[in-house]
């Protein structure tokens, strides 16, 4: 009489494998957010990575949700990783690896007067010249970042590590690297901007693979000399009002920064009547079907709405 054992995968390879079928379909955006998921439980999982998939119980999904809510995650992320990690269990559960999911339940329902994701406020045309005028006093640098932020609403850290063979001035593009989703896009330069970088590029020379702005490209974004800070004091002394302090992600954070200068470009795409489709390309925003690339009529539709925008 032989007897016959079944052998469940491990918790990490099974994961590893499930993340791999799903890749290959997603945006990229949505690919990295299933990527940070299933990394950021492994990793809390620690030990148990190696140990059969069944060993995950409910009270170790429920453990999990709690550490990431005692980070102060916050809770639009927290239900994110929740339901990518859900899905995966669920998967085993289908292919008959375990009989139940114990990410069921660990989900937290939102409350209504739960701590949501944080919104950005947007700054007045005024406020704009403000905050250029004392960044042109701070270092070149940093007008050349603010404008960059103005004019394509980029985040603070790309805006930084924007190289010179990036830039195109005789075509007036900008192939944008955007380090939270690992895309690239091209998007035409305003030509506020422009004329900023052809001054620029009249006193920097030949110099495709150094940055654009060489003094704030290596600094970090956070910390108490990082770049966000650096901004919040050009904001002070501009006297632009960062607004309302509150909490709800791992750190507190003032209503606004230099990420409303994104806000502040798309609200004034949309003041220019710019259909959602454009705002959604200029600004890199991507939706399941979207693609980085553009054909040359695109690029200049895009150009042309981009004139539209008056600060």
């Amino acid at each position: 009489f032989e007897s016959h054992s079944i052998k469940t995968p491990a918790l990490k390879a099974f994961l590893e494998g499930w993340l791999a079928s799903k890749l290959s379909a997603l945006a990229k955006g949505s690919a990295w957010s299933y990527q940070k998921s299933v990394d950021g439980f492994l990793t809390w999982a620690g030990k148990k990575a190696a140990m059969p998939i069944a060993a995950i119980q409910p009270q170790d999904a429920r453990a999990y949700i709690a550490s990431l809510q005692s980070a102060a995650y916050a809770s639009k992320t927290v239900s994110v990783y929740g339901k990518v990690l859900r899905s995966a269990f669920k998967q085993a559960v289908t292919d008959g690896v375990i009989p139940n999911n114990p990410f069921a339940a660990a989900i937290p329902k939102t409350a209504k007067n739960a701590v949501t994701t944080h919104r950005r406020g947007v700054f007045t045309a005024a406020e704009l010249r403000m905050l250029l005028e004392t960044a042109k006093g701070r270092s070149e640098d940093w007008q050349t970042v603010v404008l960059v932020g103005i004019y394509t609403g980029a985040r603070l850290r790309d805006c930084c590590r924007i190289l010179w063979e990036d830039i195109d001035l005789a075509a007036a593009t900008l192939s944008l690297h955007q380090l939270k989703t690992g895309t690239r896009i091209q998007i035409p330069i305003h030509p506020a901007l422009l004329e900023h970088l052809e001054a620029l590029a009249s006193r920097a020379g030949d110099q495709p693979t150094t940055f654009l702005t060489p003094t704030l490209a290596e600094a970090e974004t956070g910390g108490a000399h990082g770049l966000s800070l650096q901004f919040a004091k050009i904001m002070r002394d501009a006297g632009v009002s960062a607004g309302k302090t509150t909490s709800g992600t791992r750190r507190k954070q003032n209503e606004r920064g230099f990420h409303s200068l994104r806000h502040t470009f798309i609200s004034a795409l949309a003041a220019a009547d710019i259909p959602a489709e454009l705002r959604m390309k200029l600004s890199g925003h991507a939706d399941l079907k979207s693609h980085t690339g553009y054909t040359h009529t695109e690029t200049r539709q895009l150009a042309e709405a981009l004139k539209r925008v008056k600060i």
